[in-house]
C-alpha cells in the first residue's frame, strides 16, 4: 500500500449504526452511546469528542437548548455558552446531543430513563420517524421522544435473561411493559389520541375498544317491528268495522309514514 493510500484510509470514519427503515420492536429501551462516544466534534472551536462534550453538558445546568441544529449548536449553561460544531456528515450526532440535553434541561436523566416504542410516522420526502415515550422514577416524564430513521441508534432494547435465576423475573418484566403501555394509552394525552385516531394505528399491549353493533341492530329491528304493528292494527280495525275504515286508513297512513322515516333515519346502523 502506498503512502497516499494509507493516508486516505486512515481518515475513513466508521459508519454509524442508524435506526434504518425497520420499525423498532415494542418494549423498553435504554440509552447506549457507545456507537457515537468517540465521534469527533468541536467544543467552542477546539477538537473534542461526543463523549467529552456530553459529559461536560451533563455536569452543567442547561438554561437553553437550540431549537434547530445546522452546522453547529449553542447551549446556554450556568457556566456560559457551549458551541458544538461538526462536519456536515455528523449532523445527526449533533441532533442526538441536542435531544438528550433537552431531556437533561427538564430534569430527566437519560441514563436512568427507559424508552418505550409506541409509534411510527413518515413524510412525503420518504423520511421515517419512530416515537417513544420516556419513563423515569415511576412516572412518564416525556410523552413523545422522536428518532429519525437516519439518526444514530442510541437506544438499545432491554433484554430478558434467557436463564433467569428466579422463575418469576421474565413474567414481571412483561407485566411492567403491560403496565406502562396501558398507563400511556389511558393517562396521557398523546396515548389517548393514539387510541382515538381514525386510521387506527397499532396499539401495543392494549386492546382498542370495539363497538358492538349487534346490540344496536337488534334494538332498531325491534323498533321497526313495533312501528309495523301500529300500521297493522288500524288496518285490522278497518276490516272489522267498515264504518271506521276512512279514519283507520288515515291512522294507518300516518303510522306507515313514521315507519318509513324511521327506516331512512337508521339506514346506516350496523354498516
Amino acid at each position: 500500500m502506498s503512502a497516499n493510500e494509507a493516508s486516505s484510509t486512515a481518515h475513513v470514519e466508521p459508519e454509524l449504526p442508524v435506526y434504518g427503515r425497520e420499525r423498532p420492536a415494542p418494549g423498553g429501551y435504554r440509552l447506549d452511546l457507545a456507537a457515537i462516544a468517540m465521534c469527533p466534534l468541536k467544543d467552542n472551536g477546539q477538537p473534542s469528542t461526543f463523549a467529552d462534550i456530553y459529559r461536560k453538558l451533563m455536569n452543567a445546568k442547561i438554561l437553553k437548548v437550540p431549537e434547530w441544529v445546522r452546522g453547529g449548536a449553542t447551549f446556554d449553561t450556568d457556566a456560559g455558552e457551549v458551541t458544538v460544531s461538526a462536519e456536515s456528515g455528523q449532523f445527526w450526532v449533533l441532533t442526538a446531543l441536542r435531544d438528550l440535553m433537552d431531556l437533561h434541561k427538564e430534569g430527566i436523566n437519560p441514563h436512568r430513563a427507559t424508552w418505550f416504542y409506541y409509534g411510527h410516522d413518515w413524510s412525503r420526502d420518504a423520511d421515517e420517524l419512530y416515537l417513544f415515550f420516556v419513563v423515569q422514577d415511576g412516572k412518564i416524564v416525556r410523552e413523545s421522544f422522536s428518532c429519525m430513521h437516519s439518526a444514530p441508534r442510541v437506544l438499545t432494547k432491554n433484554k430478558v435473561d434467557d436463564e433467569p435465576i428466579w422463575h418469576s423475573w421474565p413474567y414481571e418484566y412483561e407485566a411492567w411493559n403491560l403496565y406502562w403501555y396501558r398507563k400511556f394509552y389511558t393517562e396521557t394525552l398523546t396515548g389517548q389520541l393514539m387510541v382515538l385516531r381514525p386510521d387506527e394505528p397499532i396499539l401495543y399491549n392494549y386492546a382498542r375498544a370495539v363497538h358492538d353493533v349487534t346490540r344496536d341492530v337488534m334494538l332498531i329491528t325491534l323498533v321497526k317491528v313495533y312501528r309495523l304493528l301500529w300500521v297493522a292494527v288500524p288496518l285490522m280495525v278497518a276490516i272489522a268495522f267498515p264504518i271506521l275504515r276512512p279514519y283507520m286508513g288515515v291512522v294507518a297512513a300516518l303510522c306507515a309514514a313514521d315507519l318509513l322515516w324511521k327506516c331512512w333515519a337508521t339506514r346506516k346502523i350496523g354498516r
